[in-house]
């Protein structure tokens, strides 16, 4: 079907109707606000807390290990301390993805309070 039958009312296909004028502009109108409006991303801020004070590595605590995927058992890429912030752009199940610095990961939300709302 050509743009100047639908235009005309006609249809180029034996048996179809033809888009109105009126579902012509109501198409048009969608598709311009639907390209004007852009998509809105949620900024959320996280912050470590509630970590013990004392670092041991060997033992896992004084820092939030940042995994390479949302499982216990992944690789650690950053450790993160009390009051360090990074930017949280998503969550699966109990685990925020973050941010910062250049490096990104996954991090355990028992750890971290957010912005998020």
């Amino acid at each position: 079907m050509s743009l100047k039958s639908l235009f005309a009312g006609k249809s180029a296909f034996p048996g179809k109707a033809a888009l109105s004028a009126a579902a012509i502009a109501t198409i048009a109108a969608t598709l311009a606000i639907g390209a004007a409006t852009p998509v809105q991303a949620q900024y959320c801020e996280g912050t470590v807390h509630g970590l013990s004070r004392t670092y041991d590595l060997a033992r896992g605590t004084g820092f939030l290990a940042v995994k390479a995927r949302p499982s216990a058992s992944s690789p650690m890429v950053r450790q993160l301390f009390n009051g360090d912030t990074v930017e949280i752009t998503d969550r699966r199940g109990s685990w925020y993805f973050v941010g910062g610095d250049g490096f990104e990961g996954w991090a355990h939300r028992n750890w971290m309070s957010n912005s998020c709302g």
